[in-house]
């Protein structure tokens, strides 16, 4: 607790090493907890949700299924989707070299880290997306109207790149189902 600061209760100034005062200061750091923690479920699943719509967008409509190949396409093409914006940047920063630091440094460093990110995830642990290799699941993601109360209904799956030498086959992606019923998608978290 920081000494400038003064507990009151009523109006009454309290003693800092009081029980209520304890009880106060725990009620306080509680609140605190749920309060980041409800920040961070909100944006988990946000960019969840984005991710997911990003792979909405991208099909076609005479589309039912996607081979493995395509899916694995499909994603090399997310994990591109801010090449533009990058090469952009450098654009601009080779036009002017007056200043000393680079222009758009910290949205170049933001883009990098998550594109960084998504590229480990892939190869590491497998990549979440919507389960395209199903006639239902893309009938299902078709319906989606891209609110995270009804993204449960969404049949999901890890999708991962596997570079082992020992794997190497022509199927060397991996599919993996994801059920998320068990996580709490309330409307409080849109």
């Amino acid at each position: 607790m920081a000494k400038d600061k003064k507990l009151k209760l009523n109006g009454k100034p309290m003693h800092p090493n009081s029980r209520k005062a304890k009880q106060v200061s725990k009620i306080e750091c509680h609140a605190g907890r749920v309060v980041k923690k409800r920040q961070n479920t909100k944006a988990k699943f946000n960019n969840l949700r984005e991710r997911i719509q990003w792979f909405k967008d991208q099909l076609d409509e005479n589309q039912t299924q996607l081979s493995k190949q395509e899916v694995n396409q499909l994603i090399q093409r997310y994990l591109q989707r801010f090449q533009d914006e990058l090469d952009q940047i450098e654009m601009k920063n080779q036009i002017g070299h007056r200043q000393k630091t680079p222009q758009y440094a910290s949205r170049k460093s933001l883009i990098e880290s998550t594109v960084n990110g998504e590229q480990h995830e892939y190869e590491t642990n497998g990549i979440e997306i919507p389960n395209l290799t199903q006639t239902d699941a893309v009938k299902e993601l078709r319906i989606w109207d891209g609110s995270i109360r009804f993204m449960p209904r969404l049949k999901l799956c890890l999708f991962k790149h596997n570079n082992s030498i020992s794997n190497k086959t022509d199927n060397d992606d991996q599919i993996v189902a994801v059920d998320h019923e068990s996580e709490s998608m309330d409307s409080d978290v849109e």
